[in-house]
């Protein structure tokens, strides 16, 4: 697979490999070297993004892949906010000892709709998507949104205490309050 191929109706890979603030700034290889990250992308774009896109219009990508390179790039960071053994952005990657960064394996990425309530899209996601997992930080803030083996569908509010963020347990009740 190539960076520029269509991996769904409305995304290339280049599009889910090559976003966000630190990767546009770095511009570093970010290319996934497990053919089963390349897939799990596919499947993501496929099952969630694509519906998401038909609702709503193209999301802002702030953060798709997250290769080694990158993750070395946003770990330089004081406060990096990035938790590669949770958050499926490594997707099927492993280490240097062979280890999947993330054992969830699957993919993520985070989006915005900067014309459109946070809460409305994790709402939205949760009710007509297949997933694994939901970040909900703010209304004003990206929503984290992976697709993976297991599709737990779990969900949680990130609430920043101390400079660190709490997971608290989310349902879809509490993200229709916020609409």
């Amino acid at each position: 697979m190539q960076l520029t191929d269509a991996c769904s109706d409305y995304f290339t890979f280049e599009m889910l490999f090559h976003c966000g603030e630190t990767w546009r700034h770095v511009r570093c290889d970010n290319e996934p070297s497990e053919s089963s990250s390349w897939l799990a992308y596919q499947a993501l774009a496929k099952s969630v993004l694509d519906p998401l896109v038909k609702e709503f219009g193209q999301p802002e990508l702030t953060f798709g892949f997250c290769g080694h390179g990158l993750r070395r790039a946003i770990l330089r960071h004081p406060k990096p906010g990035i938790a590669p053994r949770l958050d499926q952005h490594a997707a099927s990657e492993r280490n240097r000892a062979g280890q999947l960064v993330c054992p969830r394996m699957g993919a993520a990425v985070d989006l915005i709709y900067p014309t459109i309530s946070s809460a409305h899209i994790a709402h939205w996601l949760a009710s007509h998507t297949p997933f694994d997992r939901i970040y909900f930080y703010c209304n004003d803030r990206p929503v984290h949104i992976s697709h993976g083996p297991l599709q737990s569908r779990a969900m949680a509010h990130l609430i920043e205490q101390q400079g660190r963020r709490l997971p608290r347990a989310l349902s879809l009740s509490t993200l229709q309050g916020w609409l």
